[in-house]
């Protein structure tokens, strides 16, 4: 994917910018993990404070998918920690988005795969398995379905309803 830019992207689907078919969301992320750009269908989740789906879905078959973590925008745990960043690279996971923290920076960094959370905190999380998969997600400003596409890169992340062609 490294042809891939997001700002090109936006300026040659200005129409599908116009219609919402591709939105961009709020800068708030920080960027680890070596891919600095990756994509891929969309799963959604929805957490809080409790990884137990999220290594439930990481532990599956990738097949460079996105995984996107709605964690409630908690910086107090952390929800991917390099365990699970290592499982996510060996089970083929393009990305992984938290509305939430990581810890082990410097694990996730040295992963192949792309990551953007919020930032990091040492505190692991509660292991209740509470939790939704595969339902629609309101995180950095964006509606982001089960099975849409994501697309990031340094300049930023967009989320689409289709693949796009670039």
């Amino acid at each position: 994917m490294a042809a891939f830019a997001t700002a090109e992207a936006c300026d040659s689907n200005t129409a599908l910018l116009a219609s919402g078919e591709l939105r961009a969301l709020e800068p708030i992320f920080k960027i680890y993990g070596q891919r600095r750009s990756f994509s891929g269908p969309i799963v959604t989740l929805k957490v809080f404070e409790d990884n137990v789906l999220v290594r439930q879905l990481l532990e599956t078959r990738g097949e460079g998918r996105v995984l996107v973590i709605d964690g409630g925008g908690s910086k107090r745990c952390a929800l991917v920690g390099g365990n699970l960043a290592q499982s996510a690279q060996n089970m083929g996971w393009s990305g992984i988005v938290v509305n939430g923290c990581i810890r082990d920076v410097d694990e996730i960094n040295a992963c192949d795969i792309g990551v953007r959370a919020l930032g990091s905190n040492p505190l692991k999380s509660n292991k209740k398995a509470i939790g939704e998969k595969h339902v629609p997600i309101s995180i950095a400003g964006t509606l982001i379905r089960d099975g849409e596409w994501l697309y990031a890169d340094s300049d930023g992340i967009l989320i689409s309803k289709m693949e796009l062609s670039i």
